[in-house]
């Protein structure tokens, strides 16, 4: 019996149809799934932040933080061992210069007070006692030198007397001569009266300044006592705000011991901590924004202190114009240093990590905003919160700027809503 062929090769070309079909399905398959992001490659567009470079240009910015110093400060301090009394006025406090921060005691000034006083009242009553005695002198000594001029006339008017008797034969030459004699005595004796009475004159004059020196001293003692006194009530001396104080109710201090700091309200400086990476950016006359979160007041840099601490520099800037209701002595601020001005260049927000001069990879958005690329991007100088892109992006280009470490290993990523 003879078997029909075409049947069997109709059958045979059907399954090599099917499993080209098979085959070709499989490939499309393998393909799509192949073709379709992973799940460790999504990231949700809510959970990342971007920014879109820009072109133009780019102030170069230094940013600090800072305190609001006193151009004129005050340290008060104890006049001599004490004890605090009582306190008036704390940190924080608007003083006067009269006003009284803080009352100290002292019982042996106090004491020393009295007897100064004491010694200066009686310095002055022997001062009075002294000329009142010299007064006295002076009239016994002109009373004597009137009585010596009374005898000198008497004589006078005698020994003429006697010369015309003499003449005359009455009176005797011996007579007449010891006239003579007495009258010229008279005569020596009131120059030497005289004499004294100018020297007595200048020997009161040597007495009573001695005296008067006597209740200088006093007087001085006085004034100096009576002023250490007076500084046991411990007053501001300037107008501003005590910063700190030093001593407790009922605390003893010694000599010299501070009690209280006081500095002006209106006469500040800022000084502003910035990195020392920062340090060879910064120059003398440089614009500088200090924000006292109460109000912004313009500056420039006055001194840059060369000591580093903690990495850190310190940078001191004058102040112009009105100051903010809210500035004082010790008021935290921020500051924000301008150092020049790039023109026409390409920046960004500065990425997490980012920082000058550096070269790394960002995650490029693409306009549908559905897919990231990584590409390669070097950046050049930074300022505040933005940094110069040197190479790797065009403006309007738009990258991720959250920490993608997690997807280092890949190139792209799918942004999902």
């Amino acid at each position: 019996m003879d078997i029909s062929k075409p049947s069997e090769e109709k059958s045979s070309h059907q399954q090599i149809v099917l499993i080209i079909s098979v085959v070709c399905a499989a490939l499309i398959l393998s393909f799509w799934a192949f073709s379709q992001p992973s799940g460790a490659n999504k990231v949700a567009s809510n959970q990342i932040w971007t920014d879109t470079v820009k072109l133009g240009d780019l102030v170069l910015e230094v940013e600090g933080y800072g305190k609001l110093k006193s151009k004129h400060q005050r340290l008060l301090t104890t006049p001599a061992n004490a004890t605090v009394e009582e306190i008036l006025l704390k940190p924080g406090s608007l003083v006067s210069k009269d006003s009284v921060i803080v009352r100290l005691s002292n019982p042996v000034i106090s004491q020393q007070v009295k007897e100064a006083e004491r010694n200066f009242s009686n310095a002055k009553a022997m001062y009075l006692q002294v000329a009142l005695k010299q007064k006295r002198e002076l009239l016994a000594h002109q009373a004597m030198q009137e009585q010596l001029m009374s005898e000198l006339e008497i004589a006078q008017l005698k020994m003429l007397a006697e010369e015309e008797l003499l003449k005359k034969g009455i009176v005797s030459q011996l007579t007449f001569k010891r006239s003579q004699l007495d009258y010229r005595q008279l005569s020596r004796r009131i120059i030497i009266e005289k004499t004294r009475l100018t020297q007595l004159g200048e020997v009161h004059l040597q007495e009573l300044a001695i005296e008067q020196d006597k209740i200088e001293q006093q007087k001085e003692i006085v004034v100096v006592i009576t002023e250490q006194f007076n500084r046991l009530t411990v007053r501001s001396g300037i107008d501003g705000v005590v910063q700190n104080l030093a001593v407790e109710l009922g605390q003893s201090v010694a000599l010299g011991e501070q009690v209280a700091l006081v500095g002006s309200v209106d006469s500040l400086f800022a000084m502003i901590n910035v990195s020392q990476s920062d340090a060879g950016l910064i120059a003398l006359g440089q614009l500088v924004d200090i924000d006292t979160r109460g109000g912004k007041i313009t500056g420039k840099v006055q001194r840059v202190n060369p000591l580093v601490k903690q990495g850190m520099i310190s940078i001191e800037v004058t102040l112009s114009g009105e100051l903010p209701n809210n500035a004082r002595p010790d008021l935290n601020v921020d500051g924000v240093i301008s150092i020049g001005t790039l023109t026409q260049v390409m920046y960004i927000k500065k990425p997490v990590n980012a920082s000058a001069g550096m070269k790394t990879e960002l995650f490029k958005v693409d306009k549908e905003q559905s897919q990231a690329q990584k590409v390669a991007v070097s950046y050049g100088q930074e300022s505040g919160e933005y940094i110069q892109i040197l190479s790797g992006a065009f403006e309007h280009d738009s990258f991720i700027l959250s920490d993608m470490s997690r997807w280092k290993k890949s190139n792209n990523i799918t942004l999902i809503q």
